[in-house]
């Protein structure tokens, strides 16, 4: 198959939609496949933010009126357009993140913070509201709504049942190179069990401070946790810089947080190394590739139920537990990682032999006797 993949922020691995592209594109180009990852960046210059959208849209336009045709067309749903419908064979909306669900819960965090309604505000609810819109006619162009876990997969369904024959959903995993530092911090971590226990649990949160990600759902454990057990310590990274009226200063101040605005990633295997567990509290999520990096460094994770979270703790059951944590925190049990299959199923080539299955088993008949 010649399979287009469109990823709307520039081909870089830092951008988790362009790494999952990519890695995607690598692995169907493995089992054969003519497969291209393709951005619309960089935008026009001087485009205003409020048209970044439509931007991308009219260079994925662009682009497949110059391009050769492509059996399968696969980008963000809104980008779905009618040019872009009449363009393409069969035609994927392939899903990254729920912005819908990040649309609701930053607008509900905007409005419960804000006592007077900003002209900011306005804009946003009302730029939200046109790529709300888009979303949505993009789902319905689409031949197939591929979600991202399983959880995306039962949210579309019941809040879009006439979609529900078009849906299915893949899964995402890190990138090889990236687990060979996890391994050997596993390894690590293994070694120390068998030293003197310590005092108390390091609870390690990892994201950026926007209100899907749930930093404020963290903070207020970490205060109740805090109280009841004084020797845990507790570290939130990569999070920017914490808004003045959400930072716990006396907390911070006696040492019991840390935050670690933002890390290199050639820092991050020291900063999993030195903590014990990983906590994650989003309510909303596209997948959380760092469930695969605490997970892979041998933590337990306490978490909320969203993003990858199901898939993950149908594997980990042992590893991947409820949020939050009861009194005493057991290590993961690293014997699951190894034996459950962990590694096979999340892992590129295994999305991209079911990604295969999927568009074979929609589409054959519209292809017949020319499948490619």
């Amino acid at each position: 198959m010649r399979i287009l993949l469109v990823s709307h922020p520039p081909l870089s691995p830092e951008f988790g939609a362009a790494q999952l592209a990519l890695e995607l594109r690598a692995a169907l180009a493995a089992r054969g496949h003519d497969a291209v990852a393709w951005s619309p960046e960089p935008l026009p210059a001087r485009t205003p933010w409020w048209q970044h959208f439509r931007a991308q849209q009219r260079g994925v336009e662009s682009y497949l009126r110059t391009a050769a045709p492509f059996d399968v067309v696969d980008l963000p749903a809104v980008s779905i357009t009618p040019r872009v419908r009449e363009l393409s064979r069969v035609l994927v909306a392939r899903s990254i993140q729920p912005d819908l669900l990040y649309f609701k819960a930053s607008l509900r965090d905007a409005v419960e913070r804000s006592h007077l309604p900003s002209p900011r505000l306005v804009l946003d609810i009302a730029q939200g509201a046109r790529i709300s819109t888009a979303i949505r006619r993009g789902f319905e162009r689409a031949d197939l709504v591929l979600c991202l876990g399983q959880l995306e997969e039962r949210w579309m369904a019941n809040r879009f049942p006439q979609h529900r024959a078009r849906l299915a959903h893949y899964s995402a995993a890190l990138r090889d190179e990236d687990r060979v530092p996890l391994a050997a911090v596993r390894a690590r971590r293994a070694s120390d069990a068998m030293a003197s226990p310590r005092q108390g649990t390091r609870f390690l949160w990892i994201g950026r401070f926007t209100a899907h990600k749930g930093p404020r759902t963290f903070l207020r454990w970490v205060r109740e946790r805090a109280k009841s057990h004084p020797d845990d310590s507790f570290t939130i990274a990569g999070c920017g810089e914490i808004p003045p009226r959400d930072a716990p200063r006396d907390l911070i101040d006696r040492g019991c947080l840390r935050v670690v605005p933002s890390f290199r990633r050639s820092e991050l295997p020291a900063l999993l190394a030195a903590h014990d567990a990983g906590v994650f509290t989003s309510e909303a999520e596209g997948w959380g590739l760092s469930l695969h990096e605490m997970i892979e460094s041998g933590m337990p994770i306490f978490a909320t139920y969203a993003g990858g979270v199901a898939d993950l703790a149908e594997v980990l059951p042992q590893t991947v537990r409820e949020f939050p944590p009861s009194a005493d925190v057991l290590p993961a049990p690293l014997a699951e990682l190894e034996e459950s299959g962990y590694f096979e199923r999340f892992s590129w080539p295994r999305i991209a032999a079911d990604y295969e299955r999927i568009l074979i088993a929609r589409f054959a008949d519209r292809w017949g006797a020319g499948l490619p």
